[in-house]
């Protein structure tokens, strides 16, 4: 044995203690990461259907109430319906997650304090029910009236559809010569 060897076999020892115990983090952080993305998703759409419920809720407080009859054409939906609507579709997206046919309530009437009240309802009931979803029930395949996709389209799907009938609505406010709240991500 050479002057040294001792001190060259531990320090390569101790290199292999460091390297064993880096390889061993880096495989329980990557083992560990789809769950984790799954959560970020989950809570990355959380933050933003709550957006959606507050920036939904200020377009249809800026709608005056003997407004919320109106029709920028007759064959289209009131602007209290469009309101209704989208509310009631949350339902229909988030259903078939829980394995579930769509039963979403109707509003007492389409008079702007009922309408409102409801969209709060709906909203916070697909809120609840959002909140509580797997990593399992967000990447499993689902049929619906839209198709066969992955729970976390459907979520997609309900945000893209609330979208578009807000700025349906937004169109109605700025008929009636309305101003809408500022757009909110």
């Amino acid at each position: 044995m050479c002057p040294g060897d001792d001190l060259a076999h531990n320090v390569l020892m101790l290199s292999n203690t460091k390297c064993f115990a880096r390889l061993t983090i880096a495989l329980i952080a990557t083992a560990a990461l789809p769950a984790f993305a799954q959560m970020d998703v989950k809570a990355a759409f959380l933050k933003h259907l709550k957006t959606s419920k507050d920036f939904t809720l200020k377009v249809a407080n800026q709608m005056p109430d003997a407004s919320y009859d109106f029709k920028l054409t007759p064959p289209q939906m009131s602007f209290a319906e469009q309101m209704v609507h989208l509310s009631q579709a949350l339902d229909f997206f988030v259903s078939p997650i829980f394995g579930e046919k769509a039963n979403p309530p109707k509003a007492p009437s389409m008079k702007k304090a009922d309408v409102i009240a409801f969209m709060g309802k709906s909203f916070d009931h697909a809120i609840e029910r959002v909140s509580k979803l797997t990593p399992d029930q967000l990447s499993k395949t689902y049929t619906s009236g839209e198709g066969t996709m992955t729970g976390l389209e459907m979520l997609m799907g309900m945000l893209d559809h609330t979208t578009h009938h807000r700025a349906s609505a937004e169109m109605y406010l700025r008929a009636k010569g309305i101003t809408p709240a500022e757009y909110q991500f």
